[in-house]
């Protein structure tokens, strides 16, 4: 009996917690400088560069207390809403999700418990992602010199702001053979 009422108490408190953690997908790459590889030429081979992108939508209410952040072509949607109480403390904070938030990082920029990403950050993360994945599919060993740029603009409403990150990298393949 006791063993159910264990059981049954490990699932309340993980089910009441699932609510803030952000469903997450993640991949990691080293990147690195030509110089810093300390490679002769004929050690490695330049495949191609590879670029990807990443749109993000930020928007707020009219009296601020719910942000979204949306990335369409991606199916991820992240709303946060704040209730707070007539003195002006947070009394009570609601997160809801749909989709899973797809983030890359580059050599050691991952942090485990970044649960507060801003919309910036969403795009860079999704745009790197994808950049990884590009770097998978053409069989490299890395990627060297990454370029990040990030531009912002105007949304379709007064409180939208539309993030796009670009990422480009060469994709590196190291020769084994000897």
């Amino acid at each position: 009996m006791r063993k159910i009422f264990v059981a049954l108490f490990i699932l309340i408190i993980a089910t009441s917690c699932s609510e803030r953690i952000i469903p997450k997908a993640i991949n990691t790459v080293n990147a690195v400088s030509l110089q810093e590889l300390n490679l002769e030429r004929k050690d490695y081979r330049i495949l191609n560069t590879v670029t990807a992108e990443a749109t993000v939508h930020y928007s707020t209410s009219f009296d601020g207390k719910t942000t979204i952040i949306q990335c369409p072509e991606d199916n991820f949607a992240y709303k946060s809403t704040i209730k707070k109480s007539l003195s002006g403390k947070v009394k009570n904070q609601k997160h809801e999700f749909r989709g899973v938030a797809k983030l890359g990082y580059l050599a050691n920029d991952y942090i485990a418990n970044d649960t507060q990403l801003g919309p910036e950050e969403v795009a860079r993360r999704l745009a790197i992602y994808k950049l990884i994945n590009e770097a998978k599919l053409a069989g490299a060993d890395g990627i060297i010199e990454p370029i990040i740029s990030t531009n912002v603009s105007n949304g379709t409403s007064a409180r939208e702001v539309v993030y796009k990150t670009t990422v480009s990298a060469k994709l590196i393949k190291l020769n084994t053979d000897k």
